[in-house]
This record gives C-alpha cells, structure tokens and sequence, in this order.
C-alpha cells in the first residue's frame, strides 16, 4: 500500500531546542501535525506521523523510516529554531533518490516564504499559515506545479522559480476541524512529559483550543497565528478532554492557547463542564492580566486549575511600553494577588534586552521577580523572531544576529543599545539566583514534592539545571573553538 503522506517532527534534540535549560524543558505532542493528520484522514488520505525526536530518531534513521513508507507527499514542520534541520532533513530525503515532493509547514515558511523557499531549496513546497485545508488541496494534486498554482496559501517550485499563491482566509469555525489524530503518535504517556514547572499530575498533556490573540506585543509572530480570536467551543474543547482522559488515562491538562482566559463565557462553560463530569483533573493554562477577577479565579479554581502563567516580560513600565503590552506594573501586581488568594499557582514570564533596555530596568524586572508575590518564574531573552514587528525593526535598538539557531530564546541574539551580552547574561543568571535561592521558595518545592511525588524527580532535575546554569563559569575556549 503506497502511502499518501507522512508528517515529521524533524530531529532536534532538548539542548538544540532550549539550550542550557535543556532540563527544564518539555516533550509534548505537536498538535499542529495532529490536527493536519486528522484533516487528511477524515477526508480519505491514509497518513501517518513521524516524531523524530521522541523516536530518538537522528536524520538517518528518519530518512530510512520514510523510505519504507513511501508517501505520496512528504510533509515537515519546522519552527525558526528548527528550520535548518528541516531543511538538512529534506535535503538527505532527496540525496537518496526520493523524488516524491517535500512539504514545509510552521512558523518560519509562513513568515518568511520567499526567503525560506530561496535559503532551502530541498523544500518543493510551502504552506503558509493554517494548513488543515491546504493540506487537502495538495494532496488532491499530483504536485505538478501547473496544479499547484490553483491552490490558495502556499509558496512552491517550478525549475528554478517559487512561485507565491494567493493568501488563504484562516478557517473561521475551528469546531469543523476532526479531533487532533493523537492516535498517530508513538505511545503519549510512554513518550511525553510536560516541563516539570507546568503540571501538577501525572500523565499530562496539552491542548490549544483557540487560535489567535487580542494582544499587539512587538515580539509575537501575530499573523501566524491570526489577528482575530477564534476559539473551539465549549463543547468540542470537552470532548477533546473526554478523549484524553477516557481513552490515554490524562490527568492533568495544560491550556497552551496564548489567552486561554480571554472568552470568559467560553471557559465559564468549560468548567461548568468539568464540574458536572466529576473528572477530578488539575489544569493549568497562559493568560492576561485583564482576564482576572476574583469571581472568576474563584470558579476555574473549582474546576481543576492550578497554575496561571502570565507574560509579564518586564517590571519596567518603559520597556511594557516598547513592547506594546497593553498593560501596566500595577495590573500586573494585582493580577498576581488576585490569583495568589484565589489559591492558584502564579507563574511569571519575563524577557530582558528588550528595546530601550538599561542596566536600570533589568534591575526593576528582577526586583519585581521577587517583591510581586509570583509563586514561580522563568526568563528567556529578548528575541525578534520572524513574522514579528520586532523582527523588521530590530536593527534600530540595537543589533540583532539573524542566525536562525540562535532563534530559540536561549541565548542573546538581539543585544540593546547601550548594553553588552555579558551585561544581559550576567542579569539572567542574577534573576535566577535571587529569585529560586529563597528560603520560602526551596521550602515550597520540597513541600509540593511531598504532596506531589511524581513531581520529585522533575524538581531535582529542573533544580540542578538552574544551580549549574547560574555558578557555571563562562568557558571563554571552548566559546572561541565553536
């Protein structure tokens, strides 16, 4: 049986994807090829899912899996931080003879498809955006470009030409999606886990029931995921949950959507639901500031929620400002208190070298760190990635290295006027140091891991991760060899 089409997850392992926090990061599901895989199925396509790195599959090892499949199409997802391997990935597919086309799909073609398409040239073809639909119409296809042409959404070759197609609307009712295909995955309790920060039972797993958001924040890749807030409904994000909980034993969820929070009426009917169907799960979820009110946080903390994280990026109002937050430090401190006292966990995201940034308002986002009551935190660097407003102006607050690896938010690819990288890192390590090496925070984490066993292990894995990153000395030759 000839198979129409095989979707990667390309080999990446943790250190390339999250750096020296390697430890601290997670190996969930990509809903984005579930949900593609489920549109090709649902409409008569036999696929099946290749996920590289929790196969522990090197570039050869998948090259040779899809050899035995022999697809159709050849579909490969890639974020920025990824896109090279992708691209060496395609690029091994066609050295063995393969002539069949190659797909790319995420977030860097969508953003960047002219440049991508021009960079790789082991990609044939480029979807931009949502692809559930696009998908369908190439598979219709026999990828010859003069059918390629009809379709709307994508980027494609013809001899040594791409070609850019008209822009596809995003799908309007996301409910007429078929379920994500977590059936095609490799086994999801044996193969995933979540960050140790972001769950609190185990077996977990993670749903996004809602695209778009209602933020305008200069770093966000917005178009990829839509200007416009469409949410599943009540009831089709229920039955996902039914699906997960009855047929894989999940116990625990967390809500990946940017504001999970925002469709009050949305999540109201959510919880309502949980609470009727007696699931006994804990979830956690990403929200806004204004999403919060006591009533509110009184009602999902009935309905399983643990853990609220904020991206609060800064305690400096200036740099919010920058940043077009939309917010102020004072909403954030009482989004914080708010949520403290309705017994939810406050989990804070922040980002430092961010335009306009000094020595100064690093200073304040560490001293907010500390002083806002935030249970829990994390800080990455300011990073400008494609698609973003931050990504086309960078070069007018300071200098930005474009070097698609570096693209992962784990290292300081864009360094502030005024500042140096040695400054930035020094203040990263610092935020680390005087928020966890708390007395009240060490006692917090040993009392969670009394209550919550199955967590022991992520802790002290997640806890030598962060001692070695904040006392290790900086390996000035082996930082000049690489």
């Amino acid at each position: 049986m000839v198979l129409d089409l095989v979707l990667i997850n390309p080999p990446l392992t943790m250190e390339e994807r999250y750096g020296k926090f390697a430890a601290l990061g997670s190996s969930t599901p990509n809903l984005g090829l579930c949900y593609l895989a489920a549109s090709a199925r649902n409409n008569g396509f036999s696929v099946k899912i290749i996920d590289s790195p929790v196969q522990d599959l090197d570039v050869d090892q998948t090259v040779s899996l899809v050899k035995e499949l022999h697809p159709k199409f050849i579909g490969i997802t890639a974020p920025t931080v990824s896109i090279i391997r992708a691209s060496r990935l395609a690029k091994a597919i066609k050295d063995t003879g393969i002539k069949e086309s190659v797909i790319i799909g995420g977030a860097h073609i969508s953003a960047l498809p002219l440049e991508t398409m021009k960079e790789f040239p082991a990609f044939d073809i480029g979807v931009i955006n949502e692809g559930e639909l696009t998908i369908l119409d190439i598979l219709k296809t026999t990828g010859d470009p003069r059918d390629l042409g009809k379709i709307s959404g994508i980027i494609f070759r013809k001899d040594k030409d791409v070609f850019l197609t008209e822009t596809k609307c995003p799908i309007e009712d996301i409910d007429l999606l078929p379920y994500p295909a977590f059936d095609l995955l490799p086994d999801m309790v044996k193969h995933y886990k979540p960050a140790s920060h972001s769950y609190l039972r185990f077996p977990s797993a993670a749903l996004v029931t809602s695209r778009g958001c209602n933020g305008t924040c200069t770093f966000c890749a917005r178009p990829f995921i839509g200007e416009k807030y469409r949410g599943h409904s009540a009831e089709y994000t229920l039955g996902m949950i039914d699906l997960l909980v009855k047929q894989y034993g999940i116990r625990d969820i967390l809500f990946y959507d940017d504001n999970f929070l925002l469709d009050k009426k949305r999540v109201s009917a959510i919880c309502e639901g949980l609470l009727k169907k007696n699931y006994n799960i804990s979830w956690s979820c990403l929200a806004r500031n204004e999403t919060i009110s006591p009533d509110f946080c009184n009602l999902i903390k009935r309905a399983g929620c643990w853990q609220i994280a904020f991206g609060i990026e800064s305690g400096d109002q200036t740099i919010l400002n920058n940043l077009k937050k939309r917010t102020t430090v004072e909403r954030n401190l009482k989004a914080i208190e708010v949520t403290n006292k309705a017994g939810i966990h406050s989990r804070g995201y922040f980002m430092i070298g961010c335009p306009g940034e000094t020595v100064e308002s690093m200073n304040k986002t560490m001293e907010f760190t500390v002083s806002s009551g935030l249970k829990d935190f994390h800080s990455t660097f300011c990073t400008p990635m494609p698609g973003s407003e931050l990504f086309d102006n960078a070069e007018s607050f300071g200098t930005f290295d474009r070097d698609w690896n570096k693209l992962g938010f784990w290292e300081p690819a864009f360094i502030p006027k005024g500042l140096t990288s040695e400054q930035i890192m020094s203040t990263h390590k610092k935020m680390f140091r005087v928020f966890y090496l708390r007395p009240k925070i060490i006692l917090r984490y040993a009392m969670f891991s009394i209550l919550h066993p199955e967590r022991i292990f992520g802790y002290v894995k997640a806890g030598l991760a962060i001692l070695s990153y904040i006392f290790k000395k900086k390996n000035v030759d082996s930082e000049k060899k690489s």
